[in-house]
């Protein structure tokens, strides 16, 4: 009976015993998986979020990138002077120029503080539209800076767009109106929506409300769909910088990080779906359920072998290396090769290690995965998508490295003259493909001290590293003409190069990046306009040049707007008569002892040409009207006319009403014309020189001899009178050439034409052209250009009899 009762007793000990050894176990097993699913959760989570930022600083680097090119662009159209003091068809000439080299302006446009408002590409604005009222022309003069605006519908509300906009003032910081450029919302997004985060994720852009302004779904752009729907938005432009997780108008959770985009007023985000970021998490949450399970299998089975032969020691071994997985370590293995239910225990453990030590190997691939892509965004950001030269920005960081090490170095700017000629006449593709073959030949050419980047459209910047010499620089200029030498084919075309350069040195010319490439583009475009010249070395004497041109365009403004011009008469006398018949008027200054010699080419090359041309025209036919008036004061003015004034297409009913106010006869009117005029638009001149014969003014052959003296153009306009040059009146005369002269004189007779001999000044010329015939005579003999006060005495005068 005792027997019974402590058999009994020892039963009911031994079985609480097992069952408080299985519920500790129990209770150890929930805390070991609570607590490897909270490290691998937190840790996890920790990845995903830093990834997530990491992603969304770099493309605000892409961002930002974006917005210092827009706001270059546009600070640098606004420094153009043709912007400042150009007429209507410049200033629409740089914003042409500038919207084409940088596609990302939707229209440009300059509107003035007068209300004058000129856009590329053009369109029609309704009568009611005042850029002064809008936001960015108020922005921009409010903090008289460049200032970007929120996203706002355009004048005809067809889609978004954000405004970068410049105030532009004169020399004398009076401002003269506001720059601007228009981007679309859909390039903004382009260049960070299309940037995948994994399968699930993307990026997008948040204006300061919480409009979305760059998002993958455009219509979410076009919907002026608010983020505020869906998370606290006030929180995140406070923090400005951080992690949350939310739920979208689906229902979808999402985690996204984020950070703040300072000059768009907004927060760049850079999300996933949280059901991605965490499919590895519920992965590991299933094997531990399922491996917790196979534990409770385990304990069971313990129950049953208590009292067996190596049953402590299989668990014990288990439960270290369950252990050893909870501190992070899954390549820890159970060596149990029995065919018993540890055994087959150890087995399903060690199987269970491999899947997670497999789902962290995936998790590893998708950090890389990220990591390729920051290196795809850096590359992207340093060069240019067609050359894959390094870009302009890549250059300056490259620059600036050299000057710190303070050696002597120099940077070349190369500008292709003729590049423009393919893309009009092969395509724009093939221009594309052009600029790749050149560029690949410069890399050829490069070496370990040379970097070579694009700078933008047709030209590049190439530094040459440690140039102690002139030599240096003149032998890689060779090997560049070398290129060039050779055609580059082209879809079956041969394309022959030319090229400017300019050069500046370290230190001699500057020692900052920006002066560098500023006196290499100064020297450049003094190259271009000389002929016979491929490269410069830049001085100190091209800003003396540059200036004295500014200095005299800034006069002839000043004379335009205050009567500074006057005009001078010098008379050509028929050797017939002996009288003054025609009177040339000649342009002076008032104020100032500049020669036109001077003065013309610089308002030729800055438009002024067209005003001054028109004010010439008025003078004169003023001066005509005196004279008609005057019986004993009979004249023809003649007025010289310039290549540049075939752009004003107002010119010809400007000078029909002109003559009609004064009451002049067209026939008194003489017009003198260079070649050169027909030379550069031919077509073009010649309808308009036509249509001045038309109305009955007289033309001129002016400077003949110092063109391509071709008398081919005389079978299409109907001249009435030939100016030879005085080189060719002194090569022919002087040097006894006297039977060219006559056989010159002679053809122009023959074809019914008056011949005037330009600048005689001595009796022996005049009796020589008198011998052969010549028509007319202008010079110092008789007389040099006088005041209008003086011509009435011109008129009277008989400067033959007084010889």
């Amino acid at each position: 009976m005792r027997n019974k009762k402590q058999v009994k007793w020892y039963k009911s000990l031994l079985f609480k015993v097992n069952w408080s050894i299985i519920a500790i176990l129990i209770i150890f097993i929930v805390f070991l998986s609570l607590a490897i699913n909270n490290l691998v959760s937190n840790e996890l989570t920790k990845q995903v979020k830093e990834n997530n930022l990491e992603i969304a600083n770099s493309l605000k680097k892409n961002v930002n990138d974006f917005l210092d090119h827009t706001e270059n662009v546009i600070s640098l159209t606004s420094k153009l002077e043709q912007i400042k003091t150009g007429n209507n068809q410049e200033i629409l000439k740089v914003l042409k120029q500038t919207r084409t080299e940088y596609s990302h302006f939707e229209y440009i446009y300059l509107a003035k503080t007068s209300g004058e408002i000129f856009i590329y590409p053009q369109v029609k604005l309704g009568s009611d539209y005042n850029p002064k009222q809008r936001i960015w022309y108020q922005k921009a003069i409010k903090e008289d800076k460049l200032v970007w605006t929120d996203a706002y519908l355009d004048a005809n509300n067809r889609y978004l767009m954000i405004t970068a906009a410049v105030p532009v003032k004169d020399k004398q910081g009076n401002l003269i109106g506001v720059l601007a450029g228009d981007i679309l919302l859909n390039d903004l997004s382009n260049t960070v929506a299309n940037k995948k985060l994994g399968k699930t994720g993307y990026a997008y852009i948040t204006n300061q409300t919480g409009e979305i302004i760059a998002h993958p779904n455009l219509n979410l752009i076009k919907e002026r769909y608010n983020i505020n729907q869906v998370l606290n938005y006030d929180q995140i432009l406070k923090s400005g910088k951080g992690s949350v997780k939310y739920k979208d108008n689906n229902d979808d959770k999402k985690l996204a990080s984020y950070v703040s985009i300072e000059r768009l007023n907004g927060i760049i985000f850079a999300q996933v779906e949280k059901e991605e970021a965490f499919a590895v998490k519920n992965k590991l949450e299933t094997m531990i359920l399922e491996l917790s399970l196979l534990i409770l299998a385990l304990l069971v089975v313990t129950v049953y072998l208590i009292n067996k032969k190596y049953l402590l020691d299989p668990i014990q071994e288990l439960v270290a290396s369950i252990v050893k997985v909870a501190n992070g370590n899954f390549n820890a293995k159970v060596d149990n090769n029995n065919e018993d239910e540890i055994g087959q225990l150890a087995n399903n453990f060690n199987y269970m290690t491999q899947e997670i030590e497999a789902a962290y190997q995936q998790l590893e691939a998708y950090n890389e995965e990220v990591t390729e892509l920051n290196k795809n965004l850096e590359y992207q950001a340093n060069h240019d998508p067609l050359t894959k030269l390094p870009n302009r920005r890549k250059f300056l960081e490259e620059l600036g490295l050299e000057l710190k090490e303070d050696m002597a170095s120099a940077i070349i700017l190369l500008d292709l003259n003729n590049f423009k000629e393919v893309n009009d006449t092969l395509g724009h593709v093939s221009g594309d493909k052009l600029l790749k073959k050149f560029s690949k030949s410069l890399l050829e050419i490069s070496g370990e001290d040379i970097f070579i980047a694009r700078y933008g459209g047709d030209e590049f910047l190439i530094l040459l590293r440690k140039v102690d010499s002139v030599v240096k620089i003149e032998q890689y200029i060779n090997q560049l003409q070398e290129i060039v030498n050779t055609p580059f084919v082209i879809n079956s075309n041969e394309i022959y190069l030319g090229f400017s350069l300019g050069i500046a040195r370290y230190p001699d010319d500057a020692v900052t990046t920006y002066k560098l490439i500023t006196r290499a583009d100064t020297a450049m475009y003094q190259a271009k306009d000389l002929p016979n010249r491929d490269y410069l070395y830049y001085n100190q004497q091209m800003i003396t040049k540059i200036k004295s041109k500014k200095e005299i365009k800034e006069k002839l403004r000043i004379a335009l707007k205050n009567d500074g011009f006057k005009l001078k008469y010098q008379p050509q006398i028929n050797l017939n008569t002996g009288q003054a018949e025609y009177l040339e008027a000649l342009i002076r200054l008032k104020n100032h002892n500049i020669s036109p010699g001077k003065f013309i080419p610089v308002a030729e090359e800055s438009g002024l040409i067209t005003e001054i041309g028109r004010w010439v025209t008025k003078e004169a036919i003023k001066q005509l009207a005196v004279c008609e008036h005057k019986k004993n004061c009979p004249a023809k003015v003649s007025i010289n006319f310039s290549v540049q004034q075939l752009n004003d297409s107002g010119y010809i009913e400007f000078l029909k009403e002109t003559l009609k106010q004064n009451n002049v006869n067209p026939n008194l009117l003489e017009i003198e014309i260079t070649e050169s005029v027909l030379i550069q638009k031919e077509q073009a001149a010649i309808e308009f020189l036509n249509q001045l014969s038309e109305l009955g003014v007289k033309l001129a052959l002016d400077d003949f001899g110092t063109g391509y003296s071709s008398l081919s153009y005389l079978a299409y306009i109907s001249f009435d009178k030939v100016k030879i040059d005085k080189f060719l009146t002194d090569m022919f005369l002087e040097n006894d050439n006297l039977e060219t002269m006559t056989s010159l004189i002679d053809l122009f007779h023959s074809i019914n034409l008056p011949v005037v001999a330009e600048g005689v000044e001595t009796k022996e010329q005049y009796q020589k052209l008198k011998e052969r015939s010549c028509d007319y005579i202008q010079g110092y003999l008789f007389s040099k250009p006088v005041a209008s006060d003086k011509i009435e005495n011109l008129l009277e005068e008989n400067f033959i009899e007084n010889l």
